[in-house]
Formats: structure tokens, sequence, C-alpha cells
């Protein structure tokens, strides 16, 4: 496992783009829990964050809430001299920037600082009189959450890291309050570490509230620190083995301690009878047993210290040879094993057998949604590249970084992905390689740089490479970038810059001989006038029509159901969502048969929508559960348009349950962002909904507040021009807006003209 595991990387790069996550690192005692902390700690630093520590003990879990006495509000110390306390920040762990307020946790009682137990016991003033128990003392994760939420907002806003050092010795309330905390985290910057001593019983509480949610991230340590008299033990006992009875125990080692006859025979080349006798000496004197067709090491946890005993190129030849074995045991395409035997090649041989066996494993974990394990395969890969000739080099570096970044986009690494992206084109480009391959390579990253959204730094990026191309004659490849980056300017309601890349992109098209690079001129030309006039949206469908009949052809058929993806909100445009829920209900089967779940996750939320503007319930939460679950397996975080919607759609589904709360935390996770990491037509229409939400609640004030924000022109003129007579009379229809999370204009009959005409209008969302 590298130093920074991918999920820690994940986690802490998403607070930078706007996004919480919880992690929870668990291991044994002396597996190196603490060295990430540190790692953690470290990190924040950079960030800017605000962290705040707790700790789980054993005398304090027999406490109600007492391990979350690092939230409460201390208050002054009575004894303290004046200015001994001037100046200090409520939390000594503080180490964020400028002022900070504390977080107080509702309680009656502070904690008692005392050295005894403290259980359900009562306690008594110095008057004799009775003091609520501690055990007594309620936590509210909600008011917690209210009293959080001012930090994440403003110029002055800053993410907030929860580290929690020895979970497993929480006592029951305090665990349920994280829980509680961590299922809001998604929606702010705010992270939520949790370090658990798996040795600890007690562990497996915390596994079982959080083990099997797609929103929680875990990292697994196996590795121990040896202890020294232990090393020193099995130093004396292994130097007095035969040497090839030392070899079979590395073997055995280097497999992890544990292995089957018929692999360890095939990794020694040995025959049964042969592998017998080499282990017989091991057996002997207790370091290795044979028993039901197993061998493993006594104990297992001695693999590490056996495996250091052997020379380092005995250590690197029995990888490969280990390689070579379970590569032969199983030829079939099986993720795990293709894993492991990448694995087992890249310490033995970081060459471009290496390499790729590492590339070969990474798109198998592709292909079932493992983007960490991708990621870090690739990784590996990369580094591998230094010892591939250069002639070689020249054909594989460029493919190995854009299947990189794919992973890494999807890893929830987007910076990260960005810097491989512009290296990959970079080194494609400085090798001479066609357009066609290079475009060829490209493609499979439109739809993941499409789900990531329009971060204005991967939009910068997209116009330097396709500049880049321009000036290299690569057709093809800026094709591409202007096709991807309509799309960009779309979502950022700069139309007149949309169209323009547009017609850029239909203009490369006509030029080129292949009909299946026109398609995407075609697409391009389309899209950008989906919300026009009647007579573009007529010109947008023969556009996107023509696009899917040339793609179908071609055969790919990902950008035939991205074409299809926008027909559906053409069909809406035109206020035929009948028809429109009709294509994405059928559309979504055969996108999850074929795994593009970028394009899915648009059809799962815009089924939502369409069932929400009828006023139906049924059909909603299964569509929603899917989009969060594919929110989440692609670790996607602010501006990515498939996240912000599915928020807003799961605001309004809240709405029409009743549940104003959840509703408004969903709606101004929205409204809150920053405006790089927004999308101006789903900001504007969060806050139209929390204005309505806020007006039905009686809260004039936060409703007016929201009110004048969204007349902002920006966002004002994002919306559909059948809103902006609404907009202005927002406390007229609030009550009868369901909270909300109704259609907008709502179906009730309006007095004026306008509102007629706005009744007519079905399709008229962002």
């Amino acid at each position: 496992m590298p130093s920074v595991p991918s999920p820690l990387l994940r986690a802490l790069e998403s607070l930078g783009e706007y996004s919480g996550r919880t992690l929870v690192i668990a291991g044994p005692p002396s597996s190196g829990k603490s060295k990430l902390l540190v790692e953690v700690r470290n990190r924040l630093r950079g960030l800017g964050a605000r962290s705040i520590e707790l700790q789980g003990n054993y005398r304090q879990r027999t406490v109600p809430y007492g391990a979350l006495d690092g939230l409460r509000d201390k208050g002054p110390r009575p004894e303290a001299p004046a200015d001994a306390t001037a100046g200090e920040p409520p939390l000594a762990i503080d180490i964020g920037p400028g002022p900070i307020g504390a977080l107080p946790l509702p309680t009656e009682v502070p904690a008692p600082r005392g050295g005894r137990r403290r259980g359900d016991r009562g306690r008594r003033t110095f008057l004799g009189t009775p003091v609520r128990a501690r055990s007594a003392n309620e936590g509210d994760p909600d008011a917690f959450w209210q009293d959080l939420l001012p930090e994440f907002r403003g110029s002055q806003a800053h993410p907030v890291a929860i580290l929690i050092e020895d979970g497993a010795l929480f006592d029951a309330e305090s665990r349920e309050f994280v829980v509680a905390l961590s299922r809001r985290a998604p929606l702010r910057p705010l992270l939520i570490v949790v370090t658990l001593d798996t040795s600890v019983p007690d562990a497996r509480l915390w596994e079982d509230r959080l083990l099997g949610r797609s929103d929680v991230d875990w990292v697994r340590l196996t590795d121990v620190a040896p202890d020294p008299r232990e090393v020193h033990r099995l130093k004396a006992l292994f130097e007095d083995l035969p040497t090839p009875t030392q070899r079979v125990l590395g073997a055995l080692a280097l497999l992890g301690g544990d292995s089957g006859e018929v692999v360890l025979a095939r990794v020694a080349r040995l025959r049964f009878t042969q592998l017998g006798e080499h282990l017989l000496p091991a057996t002997k004197i207790g370091l290795a047993r044979v028993r039901d067709g197993r061998v493993e090491l006594l104990p297992r946890s001695s693999a590490p210290i056996v495996s250091a005993l052997l020379t380092e190129s005995t250590r690197r030849q029995i990888h490969v040879e280990i390689a070579e074995a379970l590569a032969a045991l199983s030829p079939e395409p099986n993720p795990a094993r293709r894993v492991e035997v990448a694995h087992h090649m890249f310490l033995g041989e970081p060459g471009p057998g290496a390499a790729a066996r590492l590339l070969e494993a990474a798109e198998l974990s592709l292909g079932v949604f493992a983007f960490d394990s991708a990621a870090e395969l690739l990784a590996d890969a990369v580094t591998c590249l230094a010892s591939i000739p250069v002639s070689d080099r020249a054909a594989l570096e460029p493919e190995l970084r854009l299947i990189y970044a794919r992973a890494l986009f999807f890893a929830g690494r987007p910076a990260e992905g960005e810097a491989e992206l512009r290296e990959g084109v970079s080194t494609a480009i400085r090798a001479g390689l066609p357009a066609s391959t290079i475009a060829e390579q490209l493609e499979p990253l439109l739809l993941a740089m499409r789900a990531t959204g329009p971060r204005p730094s991967l939009t910068m990026t997209q116009l330097e490479l396709a500049e880049r191309a321009q000036d290299g004659g690569l057709a093809e490849v800026e094709l591409l970038f202007e096709t991807l980056l309509a799309d960009f300017h779309m979502e950022r309601h700069q139309v007149e810059r949309a169209q323009a890349a547009a017609l850029r992109a239909a203009q490369i098209a006509h030029r080129l001989r292949e009909r299946y690079f026109q398609a995407f001129g075609l697409l391009a030309m389309g899209f950008t006038r989906i919300s026009g006039t009647a007579e573009e949206r007529a010109q947008a469908e023969r556009y996107v029509r023509a696009a899917r009949h040339l793609f179908g052809v071609a055969r790919r058929w990902e950008f035939d159901h991205l074409a299809g993806e926008y027909e559906a909100r053409l069909l809406e445009a035109q206020g035929d969502p009948m028809r429109a829920l009709h294509l994405r209900r059928r559309s979504v089967g055969t996108l999850e048969r074929e795994k593009l779940l970028s394009i899915e996750l648009a059809h799962e939320v815009g089924i939502a929508e369409l069932l929400l503007d009828q006023g139906t319930s049924a059909g909603v939460a299964a569509a929603l559960e899917r989009a969060g679950t594919i929110v989440r397996t692609l670790h996607l975080v602010p501006p990515a348009p498939g996240l912000l919607r599915c928020w807003l759609a799961e605001g309004r589904s809240r709405a029409l349950a009743g549940d104003a709360g959840a509703a408004r935390d969903a709606w101004e996770a929205i409204a809150d962002l920053p405006e790089t990491k927004s999308i101006p037509s789903i900001r504007a229409e969060a806050l139209v909904r929390l204005a309505l939400l806020e007006r039905a609640s009686d809260r004039a004030e936060a409703a007016e507040t929201w009110g004048t924000e969204v007349a902002a022109p920006v966002l004002r003129s994002a919306l559909p021009d059948t809103w902006r007579p609404w907009v202005d009379r927002l406390a007229e229809i609030a009550a009868g807006s369901q909270l909300g999370g109704g259609r907008i204009p709502p179906p009730v009959a309006q007095p004026t003209a306008s509102a007629g005409k706005d009744e007519k209008s079905p399709g008229s969302r962002p």
C-alpha cells in the first residue's frame, strides 16, 4: 500500500473542492494509524482547515457523550489570571486561520474533570443539592450542525475536520452522534476521520453502523511493526535452515504467510514430494505448518519479518516467480488476481512487463468501478516509465497517463487528473503521434471530464490543449476539446461562448473525412441550441438525431447514449415531458448494463425531476437512491452537474414529504457554494426554492435574503424565460409551492395572461 492511500488523498482534496467525506482508518496496534493521522493533520494546516480533536479512552467510555468534550464550549477558566487567557481561542486545538467561534454541544452540565470513574452516579453541590447526572446529558447533532454551518459561509469560510483517535473506545452515545453527523458531511467541506484499533472488541460497533455505506471510505491496515525480540528469534531460526527451505519460506511470506500447496509448489517450481521435503526443517521447529492442503507461517504475522530476511535480489526474483505462477494458474480475467499479479511483477521487475501488467489490472479495476485500486496501480505504472526504452515509451506513456487521468477523475481527485491530462496530451504531441491515435486515447476521458464538471482550471486546461492541437494541426484532437468546451460553457450559462465553440467544432468536423468525427460537430451544434427559441430547438433536433445516427453506424455507443440524453433534454424543452420520461426510462437499463454511470446519472436525476413535476412520489425515491449511489461511486465533487442536480432533486423530494429541514440543508449546500464551484442555473433554481420554502415557513427575513440574491443579473438570466414573471411574485405563490418542492411555475390558475402562458410550458426547468 502507498504511504498515503487513495481514500485519504481523496478526502483531503475534497475539502479544497468544497465537499466533505467520512474516512475510517482501521488496523491493529502498531499498524501505522497514528502516522496517517499525523499526515492528515499536516495537510489540513496547508488547507487552512479548522481541526477538532476527539479521543476515546477507557475511563470515559462508560460516560454518555464523554468522548465529545472537544466539541464543547469550555468557557473561561475561573482561576486563570486575566492576562493568561487574553487572546486565547475557545478551543485549544484550533489550528485554522482567523478567529473562529466555539462549537458548543448542547448539554446541561459541563464534563467533570475528576479522575474517578463516573457512570450513572448522581453528584451533589457543596450545599448538598442534587445535580443532574452526566449520564442524563443529551447531545444533539442537529443543533451542532446548525452551529457549524456559519463556518462554511462567507468570505472567511474554511473547511472543518473532526479527527477521532481511538474511536473504538467511544461511548455509545458519542458514537451515534458522530454517525449522525457523518450523514451530512458530503454537503459541506467537513472531514470526519475515525481511527479504530481492531484489537478492541467495540471496533465492530463502528463497522455495524458505517460498513456498507457508500459515502464512507475505509483504509484497512494489516502490516504491524515487528517486535525486535521476535525479529531476533526468527532471524536465528531462519539462518539455521537450509537454503532451499529459506527460499520456500520466503515465497510463502511474500504470498502473505498463507498459501495453497498447489500455488506454493508452482511458485517454487517443485513437485509436491519435493515441497514437503523442503518444508520439513521449518515444520520441525514450528516456523511453518501444513494442514488441509494449505501451508502457513507460524505465526502468520511473521510474514513481513521473514520476507525482510531475504536478500534484495532474491526477494525480487521470487516476486517475479509468484507473478508468473499466479498468471499461469488464473488465465481468466479476474480483477483481484490480476491486481495481485501486477503488484508482484512491479515489486520484482518495475519495467515494461510490469507496466503492461499494471495497465491491464487497472483497466479491469475501472470496469468494476474500483477507482482507488486503478489509481494506485496506474501510479505504480507511471513510475515504471523511467525503466522503459525511449522508443517504446513514446507510444505507451500518453495512453498510460490518459487512463490514469480518467481513474483520478473518478477517484475524486480532479486536480491530479487535470495534471495527468495535460501531461498525457503534451507527451503525445511531443512524441509526434498521429491525431487519430491521440483522439482515440482521449475519447474515454470525455465522459469523465464532463461528469467532473466545468471547473475553471479544467476549462483553462481544455482551452490550452485545444490551442496546442490547433497549432500542431491535430484537427481530431481539437474537435474533441472544442466539443467539451461547448458543453462547459453551456453549463456556465455562457451561451455565446458555447455556440462559438460549437461552431468551431462543426467547422473542424466538416473538414474531416471520417463521418464519425462529424458527429461530434453535429452534437455540439445541437445541445447548444436546446434552450433557445422554437426555431433553434427544431435545428437542435435535426443535429442531435443526425449525430445519433452517425455514432450508431460507427458503433460508438457511449456517445450515442450521450446524444440520447441531450434528446431527452430537448423533449423537455419542447414541452413533451411524457416522451422525455419514456426515453429516459428506456435508456437506464441499457446504460446500467454497459456501465456508463455518468450518463445513467443524468437520466436518473431527470426521471426524478419529471416525476416531481407531475406531483407524484412513485418512483422518485428509487431514482434518487440510484442517482446517489452513482454520485458516491464516481466520487463526484462540486461543480459536477450530476451531483448538484441530485442535491436539488433530493431537496425537492424532502420538501414534498414535508421535511423542511432536510430540503433546506440540500438547497443551502448549493446556494453557499463559491461561484467557481457552482452551476448558475442550478444555483438560481435552488435560491428560488429556498425563498419559497422560507416564505411558506413564515421566515420572511431569510426568504428576502434568498430572493434578493436570485435577483442578481447573472443568476436571473440563468432562469428560463417562463420563470421570470414568477420570481417577482414569490410571496404570492409560496403557499402553493409545497415548501418549494413543487413544479415552477406552479400548476395553479392565475388571473394574468402571462401566468396562463406559463401554465402551458411544462418543460421549463433550467
